[in-house]
């Protein structure tokens, strides 16, 4: 009998550790959920890159209004369909010209600000435990208690954006 104790020591510690490892592993993952619009929405970097690109619009937009102000004063005063047809090209050339214009600058500042905001997720999920941050826009359904939004735009806000 004496024999068998140190063995029977032996398993039920092996016992013990594979219980508490076991105890681990159905625990499963830590998981969260972020609303991306409302996190965008309270970026500062967004808001003033929206900002300045709202603006450009607006300029762009003076500029063909012009344009098809002319256009109208010219059928107005009955000039040319030569004339006119010159002119409605070229607002149709500055309209393709300004769309790219915009979207050359821009869409290259808003993919590097989603990219920032990515990486301070990732920051943050680290910093907090989480296994796994899902987007709610790719989500059927989150409950609520798994929305960190909120916590997340308060750490944006204390790390400076």
């Amino acid at each position: 009998m004496k024999k068998w104790i140190p063995l029977i020591i032996a398993l039920s510690l092996l016992a013990s550790v594979i219980v508490i490892s076991a105890g681990d592993t159905t625990q499963g993952p830590k998981l969260a959920y972020i609303d991306s619009s409302k996190v965008i929405q309270s970026y500062d970097k967004w808001l003033e890159v929206q900002s300045k690109y709202q603006e450009d619009v607006q300029f762009y937009t003076k500029k063909l209004n012009e344009l098809a102000n002319e256009i109208k004063e010219l059928k107005a005063k009955g000039a040319s369909q030569d004339i006119i047809n010159s002119k409605m090209q070229e607002y149709a050339q500055k309209q393709q010209q300004y769309n790219k214009m915009l979207n050359d600058e821009y869409q290259k500042k808003f993919a590097e600000i989603e990219q920032e905001i990515l990486s301070k997720i990732a920051e943050y999920a680290e910093i907090m435990g989480y296994d796994f941050v899902f987007n709610s826009k790719s989500m059927a359904y989150g409950s609520t208690k798994y929305d960190i939004t909120a916590q997340f735009i308060e750490y944006l806000k204390t790390i400076g954006q």
